[in-house]
């Protein structure tokens, strides 16, 4: 949402189906469900950190299989305290080191509400982790909030290094996105103009604004650094909360578009029609009352949600692992089928 602060909320869940959850049901132009088996369906998988593997349909489940687990890290330049669940490919068409995705949570919003995108990763030979980054409504720092993104990668990086760790050689360091939702977004974003480190971006939705009384220093003008970050960015987001009675949700003048607007090519824009600023979450019901203050969507969500995690992983197997057949479900003939009369995709 269009606030200036996240939330320290890490609700529980996860579980080891792995991404069963992650796949691309009522996904709009599919005719099919996407199911746990059918995520390699004419390919011959998805493999690690290369850039040669056979190209997998990111609306279904990818082939591999993966472990989940949490864990919490202290950042040693901001002294947070951070929480995170992480997805590990443990089996599947390639081994590793694999790509790294963090990802950030929305304001006031559980991270949990993001599983199913590191589900789907992880499914797709990712290591895909939620930094739980404590920020409230009271002493915002951006800044720091971004840090302690980089922190949680700093954290699987260490684990990858480590030979009694889950993660033990898992992690290739050269090879990190950062994503988000909402304030999440920005913070992906952010981050990624303070480390080189990362290499790609794509964030749901992403706002801009500021809290009151945030200082510059500490609460930047994001989109504005855009025509400054060279590197692979895309930008889904919606129009249904650019205005409000009360308060947008995600306002105009801070919105996916604006990022979008400065960013370097290549750059990407999925305006998803009829969505709502909550629409980018797992489960806008079980969300909670911050789920609940936007203007109702009017697509369903199943079909939103299906489109976001194509993109994401699309996104990344495009620009980190530099497989470009993946063009083809971001900007090609498949997504303007297949997201015809539910996206508008514009690129650069």
């Amino acid at each position: 949402m269009g606030g200036g602060a996240g939330s320290a909320g890490a609700a529980g869940g996860g579980g080891a189906d792995g991404g069963a959850d992650g796949g691309a049901a009522g996904m709009a132009g599919m005719g099919g469900t996407g199911g746990a088996d059918g995520g390699a369906a004419g390919t011959s998988g998805a493999g690690g950190s290369g850039g040669s593997e056979a190209i997998v349909d990111p609306a279904l489940d990818g082939p591999f299989t993966t472990a989940e687990l949490d864990a919490n890290t202290t950042v040693a330049s901001t002294g947070h305290a951070v929480p995170i669940h992480c997805v590990v490919p443990t089996g599947g068409p390639g081994a590793g080191p694999y790509p790294i995705v963090v990802f950030a949570h929305g304001f006031q919003i559980p991270a949990s509400q993001y599983y199913g995108y590191i589900r789907k990763l992880g499914g797709f030979g990712y290591v895909a982790l939620t930094a739980d980054f404590p920020a409230g409504l009271l002493s915002v720092d951006n800044v720091a909030n971004a840090k302690d993104l980089l922190g949680a990668l700093d954290w699987a990086i260490a684990q990858s290094a480590d030979g009694g760790s889950p993660l033990s050689g898992k992690v290739d360091p050269a090879l990190v996105g950062m994503s988000g939702h909402s304030l999440g977004g920005k913070l992906s974003l952010l981050a990624a103009t303070l480390d080189p480190r990362v290499k790609a971006s794509i964030t749901l939705d992403p706002v801009d604004t500021s809290a009151q009384g945030c200082a510059p220093a500490n609460c930047p003008d994001v989109s504005a650094s855009m025509s400054s970050l060279a590197i692979p960015t895309a930008f889904v987001g919606e129009t249904t909360d650019a205005t409000g009675t009360f308060q947008a949700c995600a306002p105009a003048a801070d919105n996916y578009a604006t990022f979008y607007a400065n960013a370097k090519p290549p750059s990407l824009e999925v305006t998803v029609q009829g969505a709502n600023h909550m629409s980018f979450v797992d489960d806008p019901v079980s969300c909670g009352l911050v789920c609940s203050l936007c203007k109702p969507a009017t697509a369903p969500h199943d079909q939103v949600i299906g489109l976001s995690y194509a993109y994401v992983v699309a996104f990344y197997e495009r620009y980190l692992r530099g497989q470009a057949g993946y063009d083809d479900y971001l900007t090609g003939p498949t997504a303007q089928a297949r997201y015809a009369g539910l996206a508008a995709i514009e690129s650069k």
